[in-house]
């Protein structure tokens, strides 16, 4: 059973920021490539993990729970597809 509604938005930034971490970048690294603040960056990706539904797993999981929660609901790109 998938937890929280099929389509929960997330927005521009914040599906901005979840492409970028992604990898597993540190916080930093996502910032920098979306010249912002690491506080703000972190914020960005708490603020989807809510929207995503991921709150309730442990914090070292999230992240790679989020990405796969929104690549499954189309919100943004399949990070292990290559692009030509």
């Amino acid at each position: 059973m998938t937890r929280g509604p099929a389509r929960m938005p997330l927005t521009p930034r914040q599906a901005q920021a979840l492409v970028a971490a992604a990898d597993g970048a540190p916080l930093r690294e996502v910032a920098d490539q979306l010249g912002i603040t690491r506080e703000h960056a972190s914020s960005l990706l708490s603020r989807a993990y809510e929207r995503l539904d991921v709150t309730h797993l442990p914090r070292d999981q999230r992240r790679a729970a989020a990405v796969r929660t929104a690549v499954r609901r189309g919100l943004i790109p399949d990070p292990t597809e290559t692009t030509p």
